[in-house]
């Protein structure tokens, strides 16, 4: 079965006119005492990686306060943070206290190697986990694992043809950290080389904790690549680009989503770079609007696609919640996948979501070029 979420009015209820903003604030303050309905959140918040998770937490945080300003809960919802590091070992641990101390019944994950390691404590214990980073095709998990953003190879299906034909670039290198989401983008990276005029000419891997490339320069420098496909994150990847360049590889620069972070889009090296990432319209209803213009009453610039997918993570929990509610159903993750899965529609950022059998989302992705700091889109492929 396919569960597509339609546009609907369903979540126009979080858009507060000003009339409902003192009645919305009353009841949000008569339930303060009462319990809240909890989920976990499971991000980086210290380490190296520490920039995805407050990129990822804007969206989280606002999302929050526009559900329980809203009043349409009995209870207000509650973000139970716990710090992966963006590492298996830590994220384990963290899942296990969220899912066996605090009983939570829906945790948002971020991170190929995070998400693939705690999915079976998810799926175990019937917990709703929902993946709005990691991109590895591995997390086609399915049951109680969802993802609200393009994997690696729904991606690399839209990029590599789009810069192959466009921009003649044949020859490539791939330098991809040794780790689920990295050696899964260099397979699908040659799975559509292999359908297409392109040839992988260099394919080097590189340990998390790398941040030394001066032999994987070397010997990209010496296979003479049009193009050099990076598939790391943080700053171990703003770290590769700029030794790339300084090594004097001038090969075009490409990537994946996750290149979109702003530590990256204003690196030097990383101008003119292509990447791609899933469409974002923040026009396309109201809700996308309203979210809009309240980010930017804190934040300089619009919310990414990283900000919205866990924003929408959380809206999807409260209209969840809400039947439920009008259901006198308990809110437990068994009850909420049922309801997810009986044909629901959600009015969510950005317009329609399909999610598929095996929790993926299929939308449109985004062809950008790092320009001035900013990311500019150049075209629109759609599946």
């Amino acid at each position: 079965m396919i569960i597509k979420h339609r546009q609907t009015k369903m979540l126009s209820k979080y858009l507060l006119a000003p009339l409902m903003l003192a009645m919305g604030l009353t009841m949000f303050q008569s339930v303060r005492a009462a319990d809240s309905y909890q989920f976990g959140v499971l991000f980086p918040l210290t380490g190296p990686n520490a920039t995805y998770g407050d990129v990822f937490s804007k969206g989280v945080d606002l999302a929050v306060k526009m559900v329980n300003k809203s009043g349409e809960l009995d209870h207000p919802i509650e973000a139970n943070y716990v710090d992966s590091q963006a590492l298996p070992q830590h994220a384990v641990v963290g899942m296990n206290k969220l899912v066996h101390v605090d009983e939570v019944p829906y945790v948002l994950t971020a991170f190929s190697g995070v998400s693939k390691a705690i999915a079976p404590i998810g799926n175990r214990f019937h917990v709703i986990m929902v993946n709005g980073g990691g991109v590895s095709p591995e997390l086609a998990i399915g049951d109680y694992f969802l993802n609200v953003i393009p994997l690696a190879d729904q991606e690399t299906k839209a990029l590599l043809p789009y810069v192959v034909k466009k921009h003649n670039l044949e020859r490539l290198a791939v330098i991809h950290v040794n780790d689920p989401f990295g050696n899964s983008v260099r397979d699908a990276v040659n799975t559509v080389c292999g359908d297409l005029s392109c040839e992988v000419v260099s394919d080097l891997s590189v340990n998390p904790d790398t941040s030394s490339f001066q032999a994987e320069v070397a010997k990209i420098r010496a296979a003479k690549p049009d193009a050099v496909f990076v598939a790391s994150y943080g700053q171990q990847q703003n770290v590769m680009v700029k030794q790339l360049r300084d090594g004097g590889v001038d090969a075009q620069i490409l990537s994946y989503s996750g290149f979109g972070i702003p530590t990256t889009l204003a690196l030097k090296e990383a101008q003119g770079a292509i990447f791609d990432n899933q469409q974002l319209a923040l026009d396309v209803n109201d809700l996308s609007k309203e979210f809009r213009k309240r980010y930017l009453e804190d934040n300089s610039d619009d919310p990414n696609f990283f900000v919205a997918n866990y924003a929408n993570a959380v809206f999807i929990y409260a209209e969840l919640i809400d039947r439920l509610e009008k259901q006198s159903r308990d809110v437990t993750g068994e009850n909420l996948l049922d309801t997810l899965h009986s044909g629901l529609g959600f009015d969510i950022i950005g317009g329609e979501m399909t999610f598929n059998d095996d929790g993926t989302v299929t939308i449109p992705i985004a062809i950008n070029m790092i320009e001035d700091g900013k990311a500019i889109p150049q075209t629109v492929v759609n599946p």
